[in-house]
């Protein structure tokens, strides 16, 4: 009975704490990380490739939940000149080629957003963005000069796409809006979090934890 407690318990334990994202899964990812440690020169001199990062381009991709999810963090692979701030948003999409409503992010369909830090030797970087999402269509946004981000950077692009990610990118000074990308490939975006369980998973614990919790005290008597 005690051995059978301890599986039980040890069981709920770790659902808990993937459901809180302390085990976060990779829920969507761009592309692969390539090799870290460029400089922003390099990316300047176009010896390794990247996308400006900026007050002036803001690039993304976008992506499909076919189920809920609750994400945890936000990211990718990008360096810059200097260590600063950009940021990364997580917007609502109507659909596979949808765009964000608005070149400033300030209307509702931007679900969330977070502050992320430049490397100044390029890695792979993320920051926390909690969000419960239903399934559809979302795109991942980064770039500068919202939300108080206060520095220009670079995506590096010296990994491999991972199937056929859909990139989109908006510049302020521009007449046309954004756009679909298709000639800059193998960014590193991702997001991190954990799928919702099934209610049947969900309705599953909360018959069994009665029952653990009378093991428990019967074990301690």
């Amino acid at each position: 009975m005690k051995r059978a407690f301890c599986i039980s318990l040890a069981t709920l334990c770790y659902f808990s704490i993937h459901v809180n994202g302390a085990f976060a899964d990779v829920l969507f990812e761009s592309g692969t990380l390539g090799p870290t440690g460029v400089s922003w020169m390099d990316l300047q001199a176009q010896s390794t490739p990247g996308t400006n990062i900026s007050t002036f381009a803001y690039n993304g991709v976008r992506f499909e939940f076919t189920q809920p999810v609750l994400t945890d963090k936000i990211g990718g692979h990008f360096v810059a000149a200097t260590e600063g701030t950009f940021f990364g948003a997580i917007v609502e999409l109507n659909g596979a080629s949808d765009f964000p409503n608005s070149g400033d992010l300030s209307t509702p369909d931007v679900v969330g957003h977070a502050l992320l830090a430049f490397p100044s030797s390029s890695a792979e970087v993320f920051s926390d963005l909690k969000l419960a999402l239903t399934p559809g269509w979302y795109a991942l946004v980064f770039g500068s000069g919202l939300f108080g981000a206060t520095t220009d950077g670079g995506a590096v692009r010296n990994g491999m796409d991972i199937g056929n990610p859909s990139y989109i990118a908006f510049q302020p000074s521009s007449a046309f809006g954004w756009v679909n990308i298709t000639t800059f490939p193998n960014h590193r975006f991702v997001v991190k979090g954990v799928v919702v369980p099934e209610p049947g998973v969900l309705a599953l614990v909360s018959i069994t934890l009665p029952s653990i919790l009378f093991l428990a005290l019967r074990i301690r008597r």
